[in-house]
């Protein structure tokens, strides 16, 4: 009986799926936060993720306030050791600095966690999408100096078309 109810298990259990860049597809699009909420200058950031053909994404994001552009990044999404992706970010033209895919404490559809423990901040990028709406939040390891930018989905404009 128990190995029947053993195997009745594992039959109802959900399957667990490997991750793979493809998988992250959900990322794509220009996303956009709101000003003046994200910061006291009125500053509006805009982050764009592209999906070509090929094993990678490709991203940048600026941040615009007080007539300038404040910071941006460029960033990637690709296959490391053994195809799981990571996340390559250069933040405003800087050596690139990799963080790998981790499992979320709370798996769910349309999230995505990288670390890099030994960085010294961010060392945790989190990306959860809902509907029209994407969060990122970035913090240090054990999620203290949390900061989390909240971005609507916006059309593509011709300046910022991927």
């Amino acid at each position: 009986m128990r190995t029947l109810l053993f195997l009745a298990a594992l039959l109802c259990a959900p399957v667990a799926q490997a991750q793979t860049v493809n998988n992250l597809a959900w990322l794509k699009g220009c996303w956009r936060t709101e000003a003046p909420h994200e910061a006291e200058s009125g500053a509006q950031t805009t982050e764009v993720w592209v999906d070509p053909p090929g094993p990678a994404m490709f991203g940048y994001s600026f941040t615009e306030g007080e007539g300038e552009v404040q910071g941006w990044e460029q960033m990637r999404i690709d296959a490391g050791d053994g195809g799981r992706p990571r996340l390559v970010a250069m933040p405003n033209g800087g050596a690139p600095v990799v963080f790998e895919m981790v499992e979320p404490d709370t798996p769910a559809p349309n999230v995505v966690v990288f670390e890099r423990a030994d960085h010294d901040y961010p060392q945790m990028i989190e990306y959860r999408r809902v509907g029209r709406a994407l969060t990122a939040t970035i913090a240090r390891i054990d999620g203290t100096h949390a900061y989390t930018y909240s971005y609507r989905r916006i059309g593509c404009p011709a300046s910022v078309r991927p």
